[in-house]
């Protein structure tokens, strides 16, 4: 079961990096719609935020297709970014809210989830990391775009080839 989730893992990061790779669009504006997508995942958007990030790409002059991709790449790390935000946050402000985990109740929640140092913090934070993406995919596609296609096809291949003898042994170990 865990080798199945690793594969499925496996599955969609090459498929995301393959739609990524072969967008036939300026460098910069990839690099734009994939670094504001992913900024998104830094505020509370409750469920929608891989929907908000493609329009938000497209709305500030980014691909609409890389924008989708950067929205889903940081989705299931919410808890760690809401975590980040506060820690970020509660530096700038010179405190940090609560500093036992007890705590925490829903009313301290609702009133964090927008509160000053939460704002702060995802402000800052989707700032920096929306920069350094930017920076880091601009330069990584303006050199390596075609190279790292012609790997990803080679990787899927070969992905693709495990997967299909995997099966087989699987299936010729249930044979009676």
């Amino acid at each position: 079961m865990l080798l199945q989730l690793w594969l499925r893992l496996e599955r969609c990061f090459l498929y995301y990096s393959m739609r990524l790779f072969r967008i036939r669009d300026n460098t910069e504006r990839v690099a734009r719609g994939f670094a504001l997508g992913m900024i998104i995942n830094f505020f509370p958007t409750f469920g929608f935020g891989v929907l908000v990030s493609g329009f938000f790409a497209r709305l500030l002059g980014g691909n609409i297709v890389s924008g989708f991709v950067g929205g889903a790449t940081l989705t299931l790390l919410w808890p760690f970014l809401f975590y980040l935000n506060m820690i970020t946050g509660g530096w700038l402000h010179g405190r940090f809210p609560i500093k036992d985990p007890n705590e925490v109740t829903e009313s301290t929640i609702r009133a964090l989830v927008w509160g000053k140092t939460f704002t702060t913090g995802a402000v800052v934070n989707s700032l920096v990391v929306g920069l350094v993406v930017y920076g880091v995919l601009y330069w990584l596609f303006s050199r390596y775009r075609a190279h790292g296609l012609a790997r990803l096809y080679k990787v899927m291949k070969k992905h693709q080839r495990n997967l299909t003898a995997r099966k087989a042994r699987r299936a010729a170990l249930r044979r009676p």
